[in-house]
């Protein structure tokens, strides 16, 4: 037995160094456990913030992609419309030309029947007369040879000598007055078509009073027809080359106040626009050229217009 606590008591020391050295490297472990896991938190922190971050970069760019896309689309959407747009006001011009060109061949086609109908007529009258005459030549003859008496060559001579120049005129204008004269066709009122192509032609001649005139005169009898406006057009523009501006201004404006749209509305307007500056009032001219780009952004007015207000 004291040999076995002998031992022990040798042995005591080795054992208490052991478990000395085995809690020191406990202690140890344990901190670097503590740090590493310290390490680990802060590494997760940054790592949720990171992730917090390029979750906030994806929804920006999710965002901006959408936004750009709908820009895009916009953009393509505005410039389709005014393709769209252009593309009505060329068919509307076209188709106005095509009426007015239609309008113009019916025109010419009528007023060569009525040439013709007039030729007819005045051929046929001609003839009438040709035949009255004949006719009331015969019976003249007729009664001159019955009437008169058998003479001699010297009293028929001497009768023939005593005729006066006066006597023989008055019996030509008794003759004249007696002969039935030619009845003139009646006159037909001129259709829509004709009176419009006739006072644009008037136009076109320089006679502007005259066409004007006709062109009233269709606005009276048509004031809802094909071509009301562009004869209201046509009176502005034959005042404005009077320089009358303001009586064109005047008929530029009723141009502008028909309901619905019309190709000559974007020129109506730029021209009343020229035509208060003629008359110095260049308030009024930049004014209707920011109407003109407002109303009718799609013409080539409006292109003008901008030009001009830089």
């Amino acid at each position: 037995m004291k040999k076995v606590f002998l031992i022990l008591f040798l042995l005591l020391p080795l054992i208490m160094a052991g478990c000395v050295a085995s809690q020191d490297e406990i202690q140890t472990l344990k901190i670097k456990v503590i740090n590493l896991e310290t390490t680990l938190n802060k590494q997760n922190q940054k790592y949720a913030e990171i992730e917090k971050k390029l979750n906030e970069l994806n929804k920006k760019v999710t965002n901006l992609e959408a936004k750009i896309s709908k820009d895009v689309l916009v953009d393509i959407k505005t410039q389709i419309f005014s393709e769209l747009e252009e593309i009505k006001n060329e068919q509307a011009l076209l188709s106005s030309q095509l009426e007015d060109l239609r309008f113009s061949q019916e025109a010419e086609k009528k007023e060569f029947t009525n040439q013709l109908e007039d030729l007819s007529t005045r051929t046929q009258a001609l003839e009438l007369r040709m035949k009255e005459i004949e006719k009331k030549l015969s019976i003249t003859s007729e009664t001159v040879s019955n009437e008169t008496l058998p003479a001699s060559n010297a009293t028929l001579l001497s009768n023939a000598t005593s005729i006066t120049p006066e006597k023989t005129t008055n019996a030509t204008n008794a003759t004249n007055a007696t002969a039935p004269q030619p009845q003139k066709p009646e006159e037909k009122p001129l259709n829509e078509a004709e009176l419009y192509e006739k006072a644009y032609s008037c136009y076109q001649k320089g006679d502007f009073k005259n066409a004007r005139k006709l062109f009233e005169e269709y606005i009276k009898r048509f004031p809802k027809g094909k071509w009301i406006g562009q004869a209201y057009f046509w009176i502005g523009e034959s005042y404005f080359k009077e320089k009358e501006y303001e009586e064109a201004i005047l008929s530029y404006q009723k141009l502008i106040e028909l309901p619905g749209w019309h190709p000559l509305k974007p020129t109506a307007m730029f021209n009343q626009a020229k035509a208060f500056k003629a008359l110095g009032d260049t308030e009024a001219y930049k004014l209707l050229l920011k109407k003109v780009i407002n109303n009718y952004p799609n013409s080539k007015e409006a292109e003008i217009a901008k030009n001009l207000l830089k």
